[in-house]
């Protein structure tokens, strides 16, 4: 005999509305009544009552998290989200305690009741989040109570074993005394016998092999021996091509300009005085009171001595530093 379980009957119920109505009311109110003495009781400004009505909304943030998002299973975060939320109500009670108690004296309650009023209020939030965090888990256990009774009956039953009944065993009155016949196992196929070999017939005689034709290798011919060929005349040798004429003869010299004309003149002049009071430059002292090279000064004297000659005159002694300039190296 099979027994099986009535699994609708174990499966958690959901919270009813009835209760969800209940506590969010209870809620709401607490938090309403909160707010309101907060922000009544606070100064006048924008800044001031957003101050005094956020206690009691980060309560209700924090409420909304943790009915709604499913417990973290690490029970170190776990502490980390209990305790956030104990001191976020910490805060909100006592910002709604002292709110409420000034507000209640300002209208004109005794001291005890203004002490004990505001504990109504914080009592009320407290008990109704309480009981939202504990409907939020009776719905989310009961959610998966149903996916997983969902999920096994979709599978197929499980065939009955039959329990054999033991030989002490009595029957049952109006049973019948022979025990059910068990049904025995099909065979097993019985494997097919061996095939009866047929006859092999005798090999037929295979005639003697023929001899094949042995065959005379070919003598080999001598390859030819590879000789040097060496011309009967020497080859000529090679004349060495004439060199192309140079494309760019020197330049003709550039007659001097006007101005150039006048400092030479003038250096030339220089250097016929300093030779007339016996005490002739050399080419480095001309050309550095001209801002020149020695050089320039050496092709200036000679110049100089060149119209002296032309003209007669005695010219000075010779430069010691002066020194034939070979022609077309271009200096003036």
């Amino acid at each position: 005999m099979v027994h099986v379980e009535n699994v609708d009957a174990a499966l958690p119920e959901r919270p009813s509305k009835g209760a969800w109505v209940v506590a969010w009311s209870a809620f709401a109110a607490g938090i309403g009544a909160s707010l309101a003495a907060n922000i009544a009781h606070a100064g006048d400004g924008v800044g001031a009552k957003f101050v005094a009505g956020w206690p009691p909304l980060a309560l209700l943030l924090c409420s909304e998290v943790m009915m709604r998002v499913p417990a973290p299973r690490h029970p170190l975060v776990r502490a980390m989200q209990i305790v956030g939320t104990v001191i976020v109500a910490g805060v909100a009670a006592v910002a709604s305690y002292r709110h409420m108690k000034a507000l209640a004296l300002e209208y004109g309650e005794d001291s005890l009741t203004a002490s004990t009023l505001p504990l109504s209020v914080d009592g009320l939030a407290l008990v109704a989040s309480i009981g939202l965090v504990v409907l939020a888990h009776q719905r989310r256990t009961a959610i998966v109570a149903e996916r997983a009774a969902a999920w096994a009956a979709a599978l197929p039953p499980p065939a009955p074993v039959p329990v054999p009944m033991p030989a002490d065993a009595v029957p049952p009155a109006g049973a019948d005394a022979s025990p059910e016949p068990v049904p025995l196992p099909d065979p097993e196929p019985l494997p097919d016998p061996d095939p009866v070999p047929l006859p092999v017939p005798d090999p037929e005689p295979v005639p003697d092999a023929v001899p094949l034709p042995t065959r005379t290798p070919e003598p080999r011919l001598p390859l030819p021996r590879l000789e040097p060929v060496v011309p009967p005349h020497p080859w000529p040798r090679q004349q060495p091509l004439p060199l192309p004429p140079d494309p760019s003869p020197d330049p003709a010299p550039v007659p001097p300009d006007a101005a150039t004309e006048e400092l030479w003149a003038a250096a030339r002049q220089v250097w016929k005085d300093s030779a007339a009071a016996g005490a002739p430059l050399t080419g480095q002292a001309l050309g550095s009171r001209f801002g020149r090279s020695e050089r320039w000064g050496r092709n200036r004297i000679k110049e100089a001595r060149a119209e002296l000659e032309a003209t007669g005159d005695v010219a000075g002694e010779p430069d010691q530093q002066d020194a034939p300039v070979p022609a077309g190296t271009g200096v003036v």
